[in-house]
């Protein structure tokens, strides 16, 4: 039977294992992409970069791409995908810094919902952004998702 002495350490040990588990899963890859070299240097000057092949979207230097959650896709008649982000930013300075940064390159800001979490919708000729700012599930980081297309339209419409 159980007492309460055994049960503290197998309680104990259970959450080492758990927080060692966790840590081992850390790690900060090297990715190949041009983007994500340009990425890490930014981040470590902090000055704004941009992430992508959009070169009109920028993201603040505090941020570091997830490129485990960011997919593109690219065809003859549209670009576009999801870029994931991620870092100790305040959520209103972050959603101010989009907003303005956005309008510097000629997005035009057509919806805004700041709550908890901040939606941001913009729009340019043939592209769409729009950007949710949140907390991670321990208010720890701030997390950014953004859903970009570009649709790639010729000047007669095909």
């Amino acid at each position: 039977m159980l007492n309460c002495k055994n049960l503290s350490k197998i309680a104990t040990t259970i959450l080492l294992a758990l927080s060692l588990t966790a840590c081992a899963n850390m790690h900060t890859g090297t990715g190949t992409a041009s983007s994500s070299t340009a990425a890490q240097k930014a981040t470590a000057q902090n000055a704004p970069y941009f992430p992508t092949s959009f070169n009109d979207f920028e993201v603040p230097g505090e941020l570091k791409l997830d490129s485990k959650h960011t997919m593109f896709i690219n065809t003859s008649s549209f670009t576009g995908g999801v870029i994931a982000l991620e870092g100790r930013v305040e959520m209103a300075s972050l959603a101010d810094f989009f907003v303005n940064s956005m309008q510097k390159n000629n997005w035009h800001l057509i919806g805004e919902v700041r709550y908890n979490n901040t939606l941001l919708a913009f729009t340019k000729p043939n592209k769409n952004c729009m950007i949710s700012i949140y907390r991670d599930s321990f208010g720890y980081d701030t997390k950014v998702t953004v859903y970009i297309s570009d649709n790639n339209l010729s000047s007669n419409g095909q």
